[in-house]
């Protein structure tokens, strides 16, 4: 987690940087199970753009993959 900054005041932040039209959709452990061989210390971030596309982004903190959501979404 980034101690910094409650991860709350991360996604408002991350939600005011999207595009016009974009919603913050989730956060999630890239995990795909419990077995160890599907285990991850990686987050992913979902937005939504305006067309219902998805826009992910995968980092190894929460606030990371959230934070890296604009600039994929911008670039």
């Amino acid at each position: 987690m980034d101690n910094e900054t409650d991860l709350g005041e991360i996604w408002r932040e991350v939600q005011a940087a999207l595009p016009a039209g974009w919603l913050l959709d989730s956060l999630r452990c890239a995990g795909t199970g419990l077995a160890v061989d599907k285990r991850s210390d990686e987050w992913i971030a979902v937005a939504v753009a305006p067309d219902g596309s998805e826009l992910r982004y995968q980092a190894p903190s929460p606030a990371a993959a959230l934070r890296g959501l604009p600039l994929r979404a911008l670039g």
